[in-house]
C-alpha cells in the first residue's frame, strides 16, 4: 500500500522530457496533444511485506 499525492502536470518542458517517439500511437497530435499530460506521484506513507510480516513507514523517516 502506498499513500501520497497525485498531481497532473501540464508543463510543456516536462512533457517533452519524457516523450517517446512511439507515444504518437496514443497521442496522434504529439507532445502538444491536449489529452497528453504527466502524472506526478509523491509518496507519503508506505507498507510492504517482508519476512512474513507487514511493515508500515513514513517516507519522511527514510531521509
Amino acid at each position: 500500500m502506498l499513500t501520497g499525492i497525485m498531481e497532473v502536470l501540464h508543463d510543456d518542458e516536462i512533457k517533452r522530457e519524457i516523450w517517446c517517439t512511439g507515444d504518437t500511437m496514443y497521442y496522434r497530435k504529439g507532445v502538444t496533444d491536449p489529452d497528453y499530460c504527466v502524472l506526478k506521484f509523491t509518496a507519503i506513507r508506505c507498507r510492504h511485506y517482508c519476512d512474513l510480516k507487514t511493515e508500515s513507514f513514513d517516507i519522511e523517516d527514510l531521509r
